[in-house]
């Protein structure tokens, strides 16, 4: 009860301090309110076979498909309504207001990315590969509806803050969640710049990361999103922490990402843990880079776009990527893997800025001696607006 009675407070004062946050500036009294209509499609074909089947699984999917229409009430006041309705089915996305107060950062009341590291913050529209790291399965969910605040200006805009107070509604369902009194989760990411140079496109980030939700059971699938789900339950679970840690770089058109994390179950005389890592490399051929903005990475701008007479961009990609299980958890987990091993090779062509082809060739290895090891080659077309 008291949490609640603390998001409620903070909702409370924020709405107080909006007037005196506004008081900076003199513009008109009269604002035109804006939209603008946005979205993606990512259309996907999939061909999967374990070592020791004859047969292949081929399949294709709409794997998001994202309308949204986005704009300002005020000069500080931003809203969203963003759904996937890929698979036939209506989610809920980004879906907010947000308040802009400058060098206090921003305020937003909604539905939004959780920020649980720079795999997870990094929009689909921009990730390197075709499906995140196995790590990021440990928040279920990209998104979460409550409150949200970011501030990006701190010692100079060389370092971030972030936090997130989000309930555990269904997106499905439009986040409605009718028991709070269970918990909520709280979410705490830190960020900064070793090294920005925008001149020459050189960067390192760093960043910690926390969060603490309700019990939940753990579903993933090994960076494919046709294939057979991991699914592990941790028995007597009452709620699970996790605790990260980013690195993110560019020297130019090369670029490495590494992250690591744990997560903890609380259960009565148990210690349950899983654990994830992944590292990466991006190289361009044809010298582009990876744009960093907000302690995340956005979106790639060919030098030379195809439409107007070019060659686009090429970007060659390598990812190992590892998540392991305590004896804990494989002790109530009868026949699931303690580790699981997954190595990505890919290429990357943008077109343009908004259109690009993308080709995923994944080796899984879980130790299954029955089915062997998974090989998996994945192709998309995307394109956003």
């Amino acid at each position: 009860m008291r949490k609640i009675t603390f998001i409620t407070s903070l909702t409370l004062a924020l709405l107080w301090a909006l007037p005196v946050l506004s008081q900076d500036n003199g513009s008109s009294q009269h604002f035109k309110p804006t939209y603008k209509i946005n979205g993606r499609i990512q259309y996907d074909f999939e061909y999967l076979k374990y070592q020791n089947v004859d047969n292949w699984f081929n399949g294709n999917e709409f794997r998001r498909l994202h309308l949204s229409v986005a704009g300002k009430v005020a000069k500080n006041l931003k809203y969203k309504a963003e759904v996937n309705i890929a698979h036939g089915k209506i989610g809920f996305r980004d879906v907010y207001i947000k308040y802009n107060a400058g060098k206090y950062g921003s305020f937003g009341l909604g539905s939004m990315a959780e920020p649980t590291g720079l795999n997870m913050v990094t929009s689909s529209k921009y990730i390197s590969f075709f499906e995140r790291a196995m790590l990021t399965s440990l928040q279920n969910f990209k998104w979460g509806a409550g409150f949200h605040y970011s501030n990006f200006h701190l010692f100079d805009g060389r370092a971030g803050f972030q936090m997130a107070l989000t309930n555990n509604g269904d997106n499905s369902e439009g986040f409605k969640d009718p028991s709070l009194e269970k918990g909520v989760n709280i979410i705490l990411r830190a960020t900064g710049t070793l090294i920005k140079d925008d001149e020459h496109h050189r960067l390192v980030h760093i960043g910690v990361n926390y969060d603490h939700r309700p019990y939940k059971d753990l579903s993933f699938r090994p960076e494919n999103h046709m294939g057979s789900k991991y699914e592990y339950v941790f028995d007597g679970g009452e709620n699970r922490s996790a605790m990260g840690m980013e690195l993110g770089s560019t020297f130019g058109p090369l670029s490495l990402q590494a992250e690591y994390k744990t997560q903890k179950v609380g259960a009565d005389n148990k210690d349950y843990q899983m654990t994830g890592y992944y590292g990466f490399v991006s190289y361009f051929l044809t010298g582009e880079h990876r744009p960093y903005k907000h302690a995340a990475f956005g979106r790639v701008k060919p030098l030379h776009d195809v439409f107007n007479g070019g060659t686009g961009a090429v970007e060659l990609l390598l990812r190992y990527s590892h998540m392991d299980a305590s004896q804990d958890v494989l002790d109530v987990n009868l026949g699931l893997p303690g580790n699981i091993n997954n190595i990505t090779a890919g290429i990357n062509w943008y077109l343009n800025s908004h259109t690009r082809f993308m080709y995923n060739y994944v080796l899984s290895k879980d130790g299954n001696q029955t089915l062997g090891d998974l090989t998996g080659h994945l192709l998309r077309f995307q394109v956003d607006f």
